[in-house]
């Protein structure tokens, strides 16, 4: 019998992996993320018009010696950019010996702006002693599209009215 892992494992990438050969290296391991799309009620409760502003927040552990530098670049731009959330990824060295993603289970790409950046570093009451010295970042990010790939690489995207 298989053991099977009860928990979910993401990683946050700054660019839209389909497009691009992501390396292990490259990419962030989400300690928490949400979001909520919604679109209007009638009064019989059904949906009508597009869906509403979505705002997307997630939290990262990262070192804290500059790997952040891509998120303060894309809160100061003024033009729409991409992250990867990719689910239970594999990596695998490639002929360059590099660990490269190899295969995952899903993934969600998603294209807007960053609009708030908050940095915690140090013991405090979130924080065990395992993270004392890793720096916790949490982002806003206002969603213009969330593009979900599954398997057989499907994609299904929802376009926001913000």
């Amino acid at each position: 019998m298989q053991n099977i892992s009860n928990y979910i494992k993401a990683t946050l990438f700054f660019d839209d992996f389909s497009e691009i050969k992501v390396k292990k290296e490259q990419g962030f391991t989400l300690q928490q993320f949400n979001y909520e799309c919604s679109r209007k009620r009638n009064n019989m409760g059904m949906p009508y018009g597009p869906t509403q502003t979505t705002v997307l927040k997630f939290l990262i552990k990262s070192l804290p010696d500059g790997y952040l530098k891509e998120v303060y670049k894309r809160l100061d731009e003024n033009t729409d950019s991409s992250f990867s959330i990719v689910f239970n990824a594999t990596f695998r060295m490639d002929e360059n010996g590099e660990n490269t993603l190899s295969d995952y289970d899903s993934a969600l790409i998603i294209t807007g702006f960053v609009i708030s950046v908050d940095e915690s570093y140090g013991e405090g009451p979130q924080t065990s002693k395992a993270t004392a010295n890793l720096m916790m970042t949490d982002v806003e990010f206002l969603t213009k599209s969330i593009t979900y790939v599954g398997s057989g690489n499907m994609k299904t995207t929802l376009n926001i009215n913000f």
